[in-house]
């Protein structure tokens, strides 16, 4: 691929079969190019997800409350509209959250290229989860085909060697998962020594 600016379907394509090279050829654009890709998915993967819950999740959902004896409420006064807008505000806050994480991490790692780099590797690597992660059962698999393009991307637009690019990523979330544990395992040991107090 040339170093010009790919199309929209171009990007889609090399992303899903030739990723190396694609985050080769989109290494010269704009954060600007990468943030307009993304959020084109998001938008997708907002409406699909709010169509999927809405026809699918809610009733199962709701089953389950019943079930529960917990009645009704809640579930029916599901706002279609404003759960896209969640979906897609939680989109756009989990790139830049989770890019600004990592890129500490890259910088760690010997990563030089700048912030801009590190979000544009996540902004066209998370695609995919976009694209195809809400489908229930398998659209995990999707976030773990992301998870690989991420990693390609630090490299590619970085310019770091393959383990760095895999020890940012991974240690990044690494940490934040000891994070999480030690944060519920001390919720849990304060709420033992409430109760056997």
């Amino acid at each position: 691929m040339n170093n010009g600016s790919l199309s929209f379907w171009r990007k889609l394509k090399g992303f899903l079969g030739a990723p190396v090279d694609t985050f080769n050829a989109v290494g010269p654009e704009t954060l600007g190019s990468a943030l307009k890709f993304f959020a084109i998915w998001a938008v997708v993967y907002a409406v699909l997800q709010t169509i999927f819950f809405y026809v699918l999740g809610m009733g199962i959902f709701q089953a389950l409350w019943e079930w529960l004896g917990l009645g009704p409420v809640v579930v029916y006064d599901f706002n279609p509209v404003a759960f896209g807008l969640v979906s897609l505000v939680g989109a756009f806050g989990g790139l830049f959250i989770i890019g600004s994480w990592a890129h500490i991490f890259v910088r760690a790692f010997v990563g030089r290229k700048g912030y801009k780099n590190t979000i544009k590797a996540f902004a066209y690597g998370n695609s995919p989860a976009l694209m195809l992660g809400w489908i229930p059962y398998v659209g995990w698999l999707f976030s773990i085909w992301a998870l690989v393009l991420d990693i390609i991307g630090v490299r590619q637009l970085h310019q770091i060697s393959t383990g760095r690019a895999v020890g940012a990523v991974l240690v990044s979330i690494a940490v934040v998962a000891v994070i999480v544990v030690l944060i519920v395992l001390g919720v849990v040991l304060t709420a033992v020594l409430h109760a056997t107090a």
